[in-house]
């Protein structure tokens, strides 16, 4: 799964990003992404982290909460639009 393509949801907007990791864990795979433009959820966790003092959530994702894709197959049918 190392460097595929992925992307997630957070709130309304999508996150792209590449597998850098992966790991088993209580029968469970996790993934760690390098996500791309991923500005707004950075600044949302700095907010988090200054209110809080914490940041609760791991920068592991169990792999049921991530969704692959293949870049040329996306762009193909976006372009058709």
């Amino acid at each position: 799964m190392i460097n595929r393509s992925v992307w997630a949801t957070f709130g309304r907007r999508l996150r792209f990003g590449s597998v850098l990791e992966q790991k088993q864990e209580d029968g469970w795979t996790f993934l760690r992404v390098e996500w791309k433009d991923d500005d707004r959820f950075q600044m949302d966790r700095r907010r988090i982290i200054n209110l809080s003092g914490a940041y609760r959530y791991s920068d592991w994702y169990r792999v049921d909460k991530i969704n692959f894709f293949n870049k040329e197959d996306l762009l193909n049918t976006i372009n058709k639009l």
